[in-house]
């Protein structure tokens, strides 16, 4: 038998390899360097609401630290419309280079794919990359009206079946969702009635005009204090710092009933890890500075810091929540 055959490679064999081998450093160092040199322009955020609103104001306090941070301006972009969803998809059918992304909350993310509306996005598909804070709601009666506790409330209802109504910030808002599960808990009807926004709902609250409101917190404690609007409950898992001696709803008596705004950080799909990664990071710093934190509190949003995966839990939690809810109350929104 003859000696084994070696191929030995040639000149332009040896050519390819080298160039191979190169091109496969290159694909190995690009997440590295994507995280070096990331921001190196100026990022966009989205916010899907009006200025003014508890969104808007997270996005502009967490977004201006983040800019110190990054080392580049972080942009506030007011899309409002669609209840959210018309922001929430500019940011995801934009390219995933990290330089637009968005403040997304429990409607964008939750309420809006519950109630089967075509929002032009799948928020599953959105990247996650940390928690903006959360906001606390309340349930506040015009002032002569006579109840004071969730039970009177509920005695009154009873009382006249559809006679007491209940003023949102919108049909198929997360407040009217929220409202209509504690009135299938407490086992009473009301009649809704929508508004464009919280500050009119309030408005018509202090003036008489609707029995009841499912209110946000920035701006009703004064009235409340007043005396201008009358708490009956808190709605959040927790009593909230402006009103501490308003009970939450598990406090008057309804088990395992907490709700509460939410903000989400978002991407478009297939954000790099990398640009997650720092962007996460800058958050997480600009959520523990006490500047910002103090300016978060004094607009009554709750401070919360949550990595990436845990951000993406939260909203999966509950987008299965009010899913089950829509479901099974039968809400339909026109």
């Amino acid at each position: 038998m003859g000696a084994p055959y070696h191929i030995r490679p040639s000149r332009w064999h040896s050519r390819r390899l080298a160039m191979l081998a190169g091109c496969l450093l290159a694909v190995a160092t690009v997440a590295p360097a994507t995280a070096q040199n990331f921001p190196a322009k100026a990022i966009t955020l989205v916010v899907p609401f009006p200025p003014g609103g508890s969104t808007d104001i997270a996005g502009r306090a967490l977004g201006e630290r983040m800019s110190q941070i990054l080392g580049q301006p972080v942009v506030v972009d007011n899309r409002a419309g669609a209840a959210g969803a018309i922001g929430i998809r500019a940011v995801a059918t934009a390219p995933a280079d990290g330089y637009t992304l968005g403040v997304s909350g429990i409607g964008p993310s939750a309420v809006l794919p519950a109630l089967g509306r075509e929002i032009g996005y799948d928020p599953a598909r959105l990247t996650y990359i940390g928690h903006m804070g959360s906001t606390a709601l309340m349930l506040g009666a015009r002032r002569d009206l006579n109840v004071r506790t969730l039970s009177d409330l509920a005695a009154l209802a009873r009382s006249t079946p559809g006679g007491i109504s209940f003023g949102t910030s919108g049909a198929g808002s997360p407040g009217h969702l929220a409202m209509e599960l504690l009135l299938h808990r407490l086992g009473v009807r009301m009649n809704h009635v929508p508004y464009r926004g919280n500050a009119p709902l309030l408005n018509d609250v202090i003036g008489r005009h609707v029995d009841v409101g499912v209110l946000t917190m920035p701006g009703t404690p004064d009235h409340v204090k007043a005396g201008s609007v009358i708490g009956i409950v808190a709605l959040g898992g927790e009593r909230t710092k402006d009103l501490p001696d308003l009970p939450t709803v598990r406090e008057a008596g309804v088990p395992d009933y907490a709700f509460e705004l939410w903000n989400v950080l978002v991407g478009p799909p297939g954000l790099p890890q990398p640009v997650v990664d720092r962007l996460s990071a800058a958050l997480a710093t600009a959520m523990a500075d006490p500047d910002v934190r103090a300016k978060l509190e004094a607009s009554s949003i709750i401070p919360v810091t949550m990595a990436p995966d845990q951000a993406k839990a939260l909203v999966d939690r509950e987008r299965g929540i009010w899913r089950d809810v829509v479901t099974s109350l039968a809400i339909k929104v026109d």
